[in-house]
């Protein structure tokens, strides 16, 4: 496969779909002019996070649902189809998607489109705090077949269990993307030093190396409700190394990648000739395979007591 190019958003979000609508197409715009295949934008970027990840606010519950779309029948998710169409463009984004059958059910999803329209939709596993009040949880990590090579979506929290994204690579992903909305651990926080911040910086690096495929991270950036969001959207190569990163403020990066090419040499050559897919011993590891802790085969053997008897 030729040489495509990807592009990352590192974004300001508000509480404001049509604002943040609006933000999209200029990004999309810009990158049509510099013949991007990719884009890719943070994980409720469309419609704005919950105010405080670990408080309940029944304001912003409100506003979730008030704002929430369906895919693809959504007024703004059709806007971004006609977009995909119109620059010939792939663009993944996330939002708080509607349920098609029950309208109470909110999820946290990534959404992939094409020039062809909707390609799929990937809903949040994991959920961290009190997003388990507001979204249904997903129930798989499905890959999709692009002409730009096959991609797999995770969101945020996803990348802090290797099984997420080893789960895509095993199904055959070249291309792990992945929206967030990532935190500082307090508002006003120095985002070079602050912990989390380097561990969005390892896992990037990290998840990329051991599964030796592409990663795409896109994450909202400053202040959102009460967080203060990281950035640093960025795309890593299969050996872990950042080709591209936006920094802390509000911007889009750019990179140029052989996405066959790229895998094939880190799966052959640059690591000394190691595959890490290749050479893993499924059969060994009982515990995951079984998806639950084992139970013991030996019980403890109960403890008599006895009890002097006094006269």
């Amino acid at each position: 496969m030729a040489d495509i190019k990807v592009a990352t958003v590192s974004m300001q979000v508000e509480f404001d779909k049509q604002a943040n609508l609006n933000k999209y197409l200029t990004f999309i715009e810009q990158a049509a002019l510099q013949h991007v295949d990719l884009i890719v934008f943070p994980e409720q970027s469309l419609q704005g996070y919950l105010k405080n990840l670990f408080s309940l606010d029944m304001k912003n519950v409100q506003h979730q649902h008030d704002q929430a779309e369906t895919v693809e029948n959504g007024t703004s998710v059709r806007t971004l189809i006609e977009a995909a169409s119109r620059y010939n463009m792939h663009i993944i984004f996330g939002m708080t998607e509607r349920d098609d059958e029950r309208p109470d059910i909110l999820y946290n999803s990534a959404v992939l489109l094409g020039p062809s329209g909707h390609i799929g939709t990937y809903r949040k596993v994991h959920q961290p705090g009190d997003e388990v009040h507001v979204y249904y949880p997903g129930d798989s990590f499905p890959v999709f077949e692009t002409s730009l090579g096959k991609i797999g979506l995770l969101i945020c929290y996803d990348k802090m269990f290797p099984e997420s994204t080893r789960e895509l690579a095993l199904k055959g992903a070249e291309i792990l993307v992945m929206p967030t909305a990532w935190p500082l651990s307090e508002v006003g926080a120095d985002p070079t030093l602050d912990p989390m911040g380097q561990y969005y910086d390892l896992l990037d690096s990290v998840r990329a190396f051991e599964n030796q495929c592409w990663f795409i991270s896109s994450d909202m950036c400053g202040i959102h409700g009460d967080h203060d969001f990281y950035g640093h959207s960025r795309i890593v190569s299969p050996i872990g190394e950042t080709l591209a990163e936006c920094g802390y403020e509000e911007g889009m990066t750019i990179a140029e990648i052989d996405v066959k090419k790229g895998i094939v040499s880190a799966r052959s050559c640059d690591l000394l000739g190691l595959n890490l897919l290749k050479d893993r011993r499924p059969e060994k590891y009982a515990v995951i395979q079984e998806g639950a802790i084992r139970k013991r085969t030996k019980k403890p053997v109960p403890q008599t007591i006895q009890l002097e008897h006094q006269v």
